[in-house]
């Protein structure tokens, strides 16, 4: 009796396991342990140091912050010698000079890879003089049949809508705003995706109708800022952005969480509007370490770290529960077997 009841509850137990590991339910470890997981197997403390030095000698503070952020999170301890090399390139003159010329430099051209230079193109698109500045040299460029950028001259037009409505709504197209000029600093320093930047094309000549724009460009005097500002500024009112706002807000997002020049950099992990879902949801939950993250581990999506748990692992830390739940079993069917016994036997 108690043998076919063992192996009933083995054989339930089985299935109960089978099943929820390949449905997925309830084996999942908490994300955090899961991440550091495949960190540790990825990155020693060696190689994080290695990491910040290496980011340190060319120059690129955010790349050493990023990964001393790694090393914190991972409880790594890294040598005095490189957090002084760090305090070094954090020290209010050395900070100040480069801070202030990288962001002059990106309000100019509209280009930039530090926080800074990236704030300063950002900062002149926000102002409506990156917008107007693009639209006059990408459609100059359109008339005289030289090679232009479609996706820049297009998110200029959008910029300048996004611009009244934020005047218009006090601060609602902020975000949006914010992502058309991510956008642009990203495609003029290369780091979009072939196919993030094809889909963001078509999607924005779609909302500008680039047909009746190329009419207006010809009709308008390009070197007459003044003149450009304001007939664009009332074409932008009228795009049709409804497919293109969701992707900007989601960048606008991204730059919320982690800064303007992180979120660029992350673009080259974007080729679909999933992948962009991903890189948003792993900078909510990791903030500025996620970069390090993907770069450590491959992985992009939380969900891949979620499903890199193994059934094992689970089984480990269950063990006892499993074992105090099938040892109750097996003495409640006992201690019922030995009633019916001795309820038989008074009989």
């Amino acid at each position: 009796m108690l043998s076919r009841l063992a192996l009933v509850l083995l054989f339930l137990t089985a299935a109960a396991v089978a099943l929820a590991y390949f449905t997925g339910i309830g084996f999942s470890i908490p994300i955090e342990k899961a991440v550091k997981a495949d960190l540790a197997a990825a990155a020693s403390p060696s190689l994080i140091n290695q990491k910040i030095i290496g980011a340190l000698e060319r120059d690129d503070i955010e790349d050493a912050d990023l990964y001393f952020e790694i090393a914190k999170f991972m409880n790594y301890e890294i040598p005095k010698e490189t957090l002084t090399k760090l305090d070094e390139a954090h020290t209010l003159s050395a900070t100040v000079v480069r801070n202030a010329w990288e962001f002059s430099e990106g309000f100019a051209t509209g280009q930039g890879n530090s926080n800074a230079g990236i704030a300063g193109a950002v900062s002149s698109d926000l102002t409506v003089v990156g917008d107007v500045r693009d639209i006059a040299a990408e459609g100059s460029k359109l008339l005289a049949g030289q090679e232009y950028s479609e996706l820049v001259l297009g998110l200029s037009v959008v910029g300048l809508g996004a611009t009244a409505a934020t005047i218009a709504t006090g601060g609602g197209g902020v975000v949006v705003k914010a992502g058309i000029s991510l956008m642009k600093a990203a495609r003029r320093s290369g780091k979009l995706t072939k196919e993030f930047a094809e889909g963001l094309t078509r999607m924005t000549s779609e909302a500008v109708n680039m047909p009746l724009l190329r009419q207006t460009l010809r009709s308008t005097d390009l070197t007459d800022l003044t003149k450009t500002q304001r007939v664009f500024s009332d074409y932008g009112r009228n795009v049709r952005a409804a497919k293109l706002v969701p992707v900007l807000g989601r960048i606008g997002d991204i730059n919320s969480t982690v800064g303007p020049a992180e979120t660029i950099r992350l673009l080259k992990y974007v080729k679909t509007g999933e992948n962009l879902d991903d890189v948003a949801d792993m900078t909510k939950r990791f903030g500025i370490r996620s970069r390090g993250i993907m770069e450590l581990t491959g992985k992009t999506a939380l969900r891949s770290f979620k499903t890199s748990s193994k059934v094992i692992d689970w089984m480990a830390a269950s063990i006892t529960g499993f074992g105090a739940w099938i040892v109750g079993l097996l003495a409640l069917a006992a201690t019922r077997g030995l009633r019916r016994r001795r309820s038989n036997a008074r009989a």
